[in-house]
């Protein structure tokens, strides 16, 4: 715990000093205290580590160059009100692929790819990722 004399130092130090005292206070002061409620998430599971294999490399650039094409084109169509009222469900679809390759982008690129794949976000992505291989392959 911090005691007047550490207090009485800070407040003779420069203002950055300062701040570093009373940042240090309030983190023992929250680190003390129980929270009131329950986290509302969960934390982020760690991410894979990235691929030595250049060529997985390039392709993850080469899914990104890809993704940021189809975003181009998907906010340059959806500024046009005809398009999106005429074409909603098909705007979302593109959308949607650009998610899907930003997904197998990142399994793609990882080191270790089951883990890679635990963590992948759509539900029907994942299912598809991690079905058992057909007989005779």
């Amino acid at each position: 715990m911090w005691n007047l004399a550490t207090a009485a130092a800070g407040a003779s130090a420069n203002g950055a000093a300062q701040q570093r005292l009373v940042d240090a206070i309030k983190a023992e002061i929250r680190d003390a205290v129980e929270p009131a409620r329950p986290r509302l998430f969960r934390p982020a599971p760690p991410r894979p580590e990235p691929s030595t294999d250049p060529i997985e490399h390039r392709m993850v650039e080469e899914i990104e160059c890809i993704r940021r094409h189809l975003d181009l084109l998907g906010s340059t169509l959806a500024n046009d009100l005809v398009l999106v009222r005429r074409y909603a469900t098909q705007l979302q679809s593109i959308d949607m692929v650009n998610q899907l390759l930003g997904q197998l982008g990142i399994v793609i690129g990882a080191e270790d790819k089951a883990m890679a794949v635990e963590q992948v976000a759509n539900h029907e992505l994942k299912a598809r990722l991690k079905r058992r291989p057909l007989a005779g392959m």
